[in-house]
């Protein structure tokens, strides 16, 4: 009888240490995606798929990897990929992405409800369109 009772406490407590191991790297998502659309110089839109990487510890920005393809570019859609670093910085007010590694600084404004990053500026671009945005997606396994 004491057999069976020191195996179903050490089952609890097995259990119970597995469960917030789970909630402890459940605190930070090792990865989300974004995809949408972003201005183009010369091109009539960039369709963009974001991914970004980050420390499963405290949450940090790691790296990114942006696919974007240039529709209607001269000489016909093409695609290109980009990875470097990205920074969380913010104004108070609002939280953004900067993103190293692209032909200028690129630059998104993370939306109240975090589902939705709004183009806020870089490159050549005007600075305020807000019919440029990237939709939270199901990161690619």
């Amino acid at each position: 009888m004491w057999g069976l009772a020191l195996v179903m406490l050490g089952l609890l407590l097995v259990g119970c240490a597995s469960t917030e191991e789970q909630q402890d790297t459940a605190l930070y998502e090792r990865t989300s995606r974004f995809v949408g659309t972003l201005p183009c110089e010369d091109c009539r839109v960039i369709r963009a798929d974001l991914t970004l990487i980050r420390d499963t510890d405290d949450g940090s920005p790691e790296q990114y990897v942006l696919q974007q393809t240039h529709v209607d570019a001269v000489g016909g859609d093409f695609t290109s990929t980009i990875w470097g670093d990205w920074q969380l910085s913010s104004n108070g007010e609002y939280e953004f992405y900067r993103f190293d590694g692209t032909p200028g600084p690129l630059i998104l404004r993370v939306e109240h409800d975090g589902k939705r990053l709004g183009w806020a500026g870089g490159q050549t671009l005007p600075k305020d369109d807000s019919s440029y945005e990237l939709v939270r997606a199901e990161p690619l396994h």
